[in-house]
């Protein structure tokens, strides 16, 4: 297109923006005057209007183009010449707000809200600015004006509830969110938030009512089943809890979401009798494959090692399962995990080398038989086993070659170590990448041992590039650099990474304390440190950095006193 053309077009342009502005700027803020207002004052509108308007138009099409600045100047101009426009007021907020400066968005913005109180499109886009500057009550405010305008819209409730919850006021998001509910009794997403709120507020009454009612919507049936049921049970209305969890049991057998909340009642309430009757009635006449009663008695294996409530329990499942599976090979290698971690290696072992005789192609229950050989101190039966493995399973030699660094890890083989995991990080092609994590992070501990930092260093790196979340590889990475000395920043970073991931563990603060002690903040060190300290942890490390701590900011009793501790922690 030549540059004739290009012009025309852009004065079509600017004459339809003009059309278009002109409506805007003579109806604004006209909407809430009177007919008699808008007689006595039309003449002078009018002359407003056409004053402001050429560089009105002008400013829209160059906002349009993202001259945001230019656009703002003409802008200033028309609102000298028609300082009681709402809509120009309006339009620089936008621009300022496309520039990111969101003072400037929300002072226009507020001005075109006062000129124009009834624009319900000014009110939810002053709304949205005052969220993003995370004035939240004003945003919930703004919204509430624009639901008396249009009383029947439930999605201009829901966000000023949103904007409530924002704020920290669940008592006043309740409130809307109840009235969502009362215009749209349908409105799941409302009744959800109401339902939170209430448990979280303790008005369990009002949950139980909440909860019915979105169970009488069909939505999602099981977890708000299950809840009911918890709500019951917190008011003391044992016979419902049971009869709901029954119900929902009975309205889908096989759902296992169902028997787990019927078991964990029965668990949390100290009532083992009924519980072992219900797991009885579950397996006699569950048709679940066997992959799932595997998931099933993982998850209370996993359940059993964190509460000690589910120890028992657990115990009572492995051996109805066994009862009704006693040749499977992978429900005796559960059995023997979960004897395994609770201290009796032993058995563990029996029950293992009973999975392997029924499977001997169960490679895994190998796996947990040579470590637990290891661990009671069988390292020459345990090596033995490995090689006899070996050849059962040549297709799987990098995973036998991570459980011997392991071993040779463990029995202080360093060196060796060293050779074997090293072979399995350079494979070609590489092994699956939880034996590469695993490899690597044996191997940066051998070579932390033999005091090749950098190869140690390098080898918590890959782990890191494979799994940004271990946090293993986080904090003694992050240790390594404390205590050489370097990249002390990126060791900020990555042990308070790990703090955040597991805030409970003492060794992952006792790291972050001293890597603040080596940046300096003597202060933030002591903090931390003494945070690792009331975690019960009791290492000879952990004393000497708070000693250093306590040293470097004058407390010399407390130093002396902490590498008492350390002495002491030597003698044990």
């Amino acid at each position: 297109m030549d540059r004739p053309c290009r012009i025309a077009v852009f004065r079509r342009l600017v004459a339809l923006l003009a059309l278009l502005v002109g409506a805007a700027l003579s109806a604004s803020p006209a909407k809430a005057a009177s007919s008699r207002e808008s007689t006595a004052t039309s003449s002078t509108s009018t002359a407003a209007a056409s004053d402001g308007l050429p560089e009105y138009a002008q400013g829209l099409f160059l906002d349009m183009k993202g001259d945001y600045w230019e656009a703002i100047d003409l802008f200033r101009k028309v609102i000298a010449k028609t300082p009681g426009n709402a809509a120009v007021n309006y339009s620089i907020s936008k621009s300022w707000l496309r520039l990111a400066v969101l003072d400037s968005a929300r002072v226009y913005g507020e001005a075109a809200v006062k000129l124009d109180p009834s624009n319900r499109y000014y009110l939810r886009y002053l709304a949205g600015v005052a969220h993003d500057m995370r004035d939240y009550d004003r945003a919930a405010a703004l919204y509430g004006q624009e639901s008396v305008l249009e009383p029947d819209r439930t999605d201009i409730l829901y966000l000023q509830g949103l904007e409530y919850l924002a704020a920290k006021r669940p008592e006043q998001a309740l409130q809307v969110f109840e009235k969502a509910a009362r215009i749209d009794p349908y409105n799941e997403a409302a009744l959800i938030q109401t339902l939170t709120l209430e448990i979280g507020l303790k008005r369990y009454p009002e949950a139980i009512e909440t909860s019915r009612q979105l169970l009488g919507l069909g939505g999602n049936e099981r977890k708000v089943g299950i809840t009911l049921a918890g709500l019951y049970v917190k008011t003391g209305q044992e016979a419902l809890a049971v009869r709901t969890l029954r119900e929902l049991i009975e309205s889908d057998r096989d759902n296992i979401a169902f028997r787990i909340a019927l078991f964990d009642h029965y668990i949390e309430g100290g009532r083992t009798v009924e519980y072992h009757r219900a797991v009885i009635d579950f397996f006699d006449k569950a048709s679940m494959p066997p992959e799932k009663l595997y998931d099933f008695a993982k998850l209370y294996i996993l359940r059993s090692g964190k509460d000690s409530l589910y120890v028992e329990p657990t115990r009572i499942l492995l051996n109805e399962l066994i009862v009704r599976r006693p040749h499977d090979s992978e429900l005796i290698m559960l059995t023997g995990m979960y004897g395994a971690m609770h201290g009796r290696q032993q058995e563990g072992a029996v029950l293992f080398r009973k999975a392997v005789q029924l499977d001997p192609g169960n490679a895994t229950a190998w796996e947990y038989l040579i470590t637990t050989q290891f661990d009671l101190g069988q390292k020459r039966e345990a090596f033995e086993l490995l090689a006899n493995v070996r050849r059962m399973f040549p297709r799987q030699r990098q995973r036998w070659r991570v459980i011997e660094g392991s071993l040779l890890l463990s029995s202080r083989e360093l060196r060796r170590a060293v050779v074997v995991l090293e072979s399995v990080v350079a494979a070609k092609p590489q092994p699956d990448q939880n034996l590469l994590i695993q490899a690597n992070t044996n191997l940066a501990m051998a070579c932390d041992l033999l005091g090749m930092k950098k190869r140690s260093r390098a080898a918590y790196e890959r782990v890191l590039e494979l799994d940004p979340h271990n946090t293993l590889a986080m904090n003694n990475l992050a240790y390594l650099f404390a205590e050489e000395g370097i990249r002390l920043r990126q060791a900020l970073r990555l042990a308070t990474n790990a703090v955040m991931l597991e805030p409970d563990s003492g060794v992952f603060l006792d790291t972050l304390g001293w890597v603040h002690f080596k940046l300096g903040n003597h202060e933030l060190a002591r903090q931390t440190l003494e945070k690792a300290v009331a975690t019960g942890i009791d290492e000879t490390e952990v004393y000497r950095h708070l000693a250093e701590a306590y040293r470097k900011l004058g407390n010399e009793a407390k130093a002396r006193q902490m590498l008492e501790k350390a002495k002491n922690v030597k003698k044990r």
